[in-house]
């Protein structure tokens, strides 16, 4: 009769030469991958080279082990022929199948290196280990991506007359009365670019005196054609020396015209030079519908917008020592003596600038500033009026109109929250499942007016998220904050959180 196990044991020569030809894949493989990511590679083929050895070694030492037992598995199959009735769980069955399992073990162990199986290859297939690596975890907002302070719309105490336009620094346009972009007359606001220009070109500090100027007859001169012309003036004399800081303290406090005409010369050798200079600055600071054609603004032909003497406006923020010199009541100068500001309201409802102006063809003109302090934050009101009654002397009906309308931009400035404490306005997300909500630990509240839009947004990572939210229109530096996990969510939750920013605010 056939022995049934004969035809199924492979010599220990045929089984030699397995091993050899799985050493050699080996090295392929290790060569291939060395070839493919570098120095990575060289340590992956470092590390096969190792196992292969090892393998070798060990099989190089079990081999004889294991043939002498196949050959006296064989030899003891051959004697008892046929497998009597009492073959199986005999001794001489053990010793069968332990050298059946051996070499069947050495042979899948080889195998599994050779191709990766049952998990990843070297060259690419997901190895066991891995397969069973955790999911990462995921950030996701679930807090609306948008926030409108509530109330509407912010409401202003615009003037019976003429135009009027406010916004609050960094934050944009809080509201307009009249045309934004319609050009018109500015009065004696046009010193406020000969300022500009000329600290431009003379840097001062916040409360330097600069370089002295010398007076000479034609700047003296001046004086007498600003008296002529029914012009704001202060005395000067030629051969008085007169500090930068002191000409244009008589400027922009007296609105002295025959101020402006002698920084023209002194800065630029002729007032037309000046002039063509003040457009030049215009257009820097994208002030497109501006012209200036005399330094002092007696001239109905130089005109401007609100839209673009905001941008003044700001830019006037950005020299210390121009808002120092707009916020002064009063200063010395050599020959005038005491000058006064014209801007009354200088102090009135945290008011400090920046410059005055009246002209038949424009009226009663005030180009303003005010600093007052909200949740926290200083922010800076910016305004103009502009055309309303009045045409000589100190603008009244233009400062009394700002005073109203600055209490009213003060008392609709507040803050709201955005996101309370305990609210989640982000999740933690692994293989599509919640694992936690997150949210603040602090309210967190933006600063603002009736209708602001603002951008919401989560941002970072699992370990560090942050909410921030930012004003969707302005420039202003955001509001953020870090999120805690505020609970963890069950494996079978109720209900799903409320994002923050979908319920009514809560104005502070």
């Amino acid at each position: 009769m056939r022995n049934p196990l004969s035809g199924r044991l492979p010599e220990a020569t045929e089984l030699r030469d397995r091993i050899g030809r799985i050493h050699r894949g080996l090295r392929r493989i290790s060569g291939r991958i060395q070839g493919g990511i570098g120095p990575i590679g060289d340590r992956i083929q470092a590390d096969l080279g190792r196992i292969s050895s090892r393998i070798s070694s060990r099989i190089e030492t079990e081999l004889p082990r294991i043939s002498r037992r196949v050959c006296r598995a064989q030899a003891e199959l051959g004697r008892i022929g046929r497998p009597a009735q009492g073959f199986w769980g005999s001794r001489q069955s053990l010793i069968a199948g332990l050298a059946l399992t051996g070499v069947s073990t050495a042979g899948a162990g080889l195998w599994a290196l050779s191709t990766g199986t049952p998990g990843r290859a070297l060259g690419g297939t997901v190895t066991a280990a891995a397969a069973a690596a955790p999911e990462p975890i995921r950030l996701v907002q679930t807090a609306a991506d948008s926030f409108v302070y509530p109330g509407g719309s912010p409401n202003l105490a615009w003037p019976s007359s003429g135009r009027a336009a406010v916004e609050i620094e960094g934050m944009g346009l809080m509201g307009d009365h009249g045309s934004l972009t319609s050009r018109a007359a500015i009065a004696s606001i046009t010193k406020t670019m000969t300022a500009y220009v000329v600290l431009k070109d003379h840097p001062l500090g916040a409360h330097d005196s600069g370089p002295t100027i010398i007076l000479s007859r034609a700047m003296a001169d001046q004086y007498a054609e600003a008296v002529k012309n029914d012009e704001s003036s202060v005395a000067v004399k030629a051969g008085e020396q007169i500090t930068e800081r002191q000409a244009l303290e008589a400027m922009m406090l007296a609105s002295a015209g025959d101020m402006a005409d002698i920084l023209a010369m002194w800065n630029k050798g002729s007032v037309n030079a000046f002039a063509a200079e003040m457009n030049t600055q215009a257009r820097a600071l994208g002030m497109t519908d501006t012209d200036y054609t005399d330094p002092t603004g007696l001239a109905a032909s130089t005109v401007s917008t609100m839209a673009d003497q905001l941008k003044l406006a700001e830019a006037v923020q950005t020299v210390p020592a121009l808002t120092s010199i707009v916020a002064e009541r009063s200063a010395q100068v050599p020959v005038a003596g005491e000058v006064d500001n014209i801007n009354v309201d200088l102090g009135t409802d945290s008011i400090d600038g920046i410059k005055t102006g009246t002209t038949a063809a424009a009226g009663s003109c005030l180009l303003f500033s005010a600093h007052v302090q909200v949740g926290g934050r200083t922010l800076t009101i910016l305004g103009i009026v502009l055309g309303m009654p009045g045409s000589t002397g100190t603008p009244w009906t233009a400062l009394d109109a700002t005073k109203r309308l600055v209490e009213s931009v003060e008392s609709a400035l507040g803050t709201a929250t955005v996101a309370a404490p305990g609210t989640a306005v982000a999740t933690l997300e692994q293989g599509g499942r919640k694992v936690a909500e997150l949210g603040v630990d602090q309210t967190l509240s933006v600063v603002g007016w009736a209708g602001l839009r603002y951008r919401v947004a989560v941002d970072g990572d699992a370990a560090a998220a942050t909410l921030s939210v930012t004003r969707t229109d302005g420039f202003a530096d955001p509001v953020a904050t870090r999120l805690d996990r505020i609970r963890p969510v069950s494996a079978h939750p109720e209900k799903p959180s409320t994002p923050a920013t979908s319920a009514t605010p809560t104005v502070d």
